[in-house]
């Protein structure tokens, strides 16, 4: 018995033929480039619809030399920061027509390196990248210069050929101490988050992202200016782990003098500060009070309800797509973005006791 014959897939000249257009008209019309007039395009779509005509997106990339893919290299991709810059970025590259892949670090270096040279083989046409090290670049360059566009997220590095979207976490941290001095406090702490310590320590580690130096400093330097003591001892750098930032939180409230007030610099160091406070009979609000960084959902219902620095993460996200993809088109545009941070003042910020 004969075989059916096997219907062969739609090509570009029977969907242009369907048309009645040129094999060009129809390519602009699926490829989503050039000018063509809106009766047109519908009579285009309609017939690739009527055809279950499916663009060859290896070839089209082939012929364009691009993949409409964007890499982004995150550091943590459990943390609701960058979680929601991710939801932004995503979001704003599907409107400009790319696809996101995501790679997660830990904050590691030599993840960094390898999920770079991943991307990069899968010849994605940009990449967002969250740096482990402000020093350690070499993965990013070639001969001094980006290997595909390049623009860096949340931190910097030391580096001028490497564009970036920022916030100002040095006036953030200045504003936070100047909000607990504002109140009374004269005895404030900082709890620390940073990946270059094996648990916690006293002492600022050698190798930071940016964001850690910027915060620190931005604290210290309110601390100087209001007059106040910097006590090490009321400074600790921890792991982004609960258990070990919970155990240096109630190392710097154990102190025989401690503070009345702790800096905490992301959610993870917050959430300790508030465990170790409970484990300790401290009153959030009372005994101790705590400004955190992002404000994430469970700021605002916790009772009493966390003050926090708010940043513009989608806009932070947003905005990395929107450089990168001027980055593709012309990658001889420069430019970089430090974006302002809001102090959001609630309950958990009160007079000393």
């Amino acid at each position: 018995m004969a075989q059916a014959p096997i219907d062969k897939a739609a090509r570009l000249i029977d969907v242009a033929e369907r048309a009645n257009v040129s094999r060009a008209t129809a390519a602009r019309v699926l490829g989503g480039y050039g000018l063509v007039t809106e009766v047109t395009r519908q009579r285009v779509m309609a017939a690739a619809n009527e055809l279950n005509y499916r663009v060859n997106e290896l070839a089209r990339s082939m012929r364009s030399g691009r993949t409409l893919t964007i890499g982004v290299v995150v550091a943590d991709i459990a943390n609701s920061f960058f979680n929601s810059a991710i939801r932004a970025i995503i979001e704003t590259a599907s409107r400009a027509g790319y696809q996101i892949l995501v790679l997660n670090t830990d904050d590691d270096i030599e993840r960094e390196r390898n999920a770079v040279r991943v991307l990069i083989e899968k010849r994605v046409d940009g990449l967002i990248v969250v740096p482990s090290s402000p020093d350690e670049i070499d993965h990013l360059l070639v001969e001094s210069e980006p290997e595909v566009p390049v623009v860096l997220l949340d931190r910097d590095v030391n580096s001028s050929k490497i564009d970036f979207v920022t916030t100002d976490d040095f006036e953030a941290a200045h504003t936070a101490i100047l909000q607990f001095a504002s109140v009374g406090h004269n005895r404030i702490g900082l709890l620390v988050a940073t990946a270059n310590v094996e648990t916690h320590s006293s002492t600022m580690p050698a190798q930071v992202v940016t964001t850690v130096r910027n915060r620190v400093c931005g604290a210290e330097m309110a601390l100087t200016e209001c007059g106040l003591e910097i006590r090490s001892e009321w400074i600790r750098y921890s792991q982004s782990n609960m258990d070990i930032a919970r155990e240096a939180a109630i190392n710097i409230l154990s102190q025989e003098t401690r503070p009345t007030a702790i800096l905490a610099t992301n959610e993870e160091m917050a959430l300790a500060v508030v465990s170790a406070a409970g484990d300790l009979g401290l009153t959030i609000g009372v005994d101790l009070s705590i400004i955190g960084f992002d404000d994430v959902p469970w700021a605002r219902v916790f009772n009493p309800p966390l003050s926090v620095i708010r940043r513009p993460v989608a806009q932070l996200g947003a905005m990395a797509v929107e450089f990168l993809l001027k980055k593709i088109e012309d990658p001889t545009v420069r430019r970089s973005q430090k974006l302002p941070a809001e102090l959001v003042a609630r309950r958990s910020v009160g007079p000393p006791p």
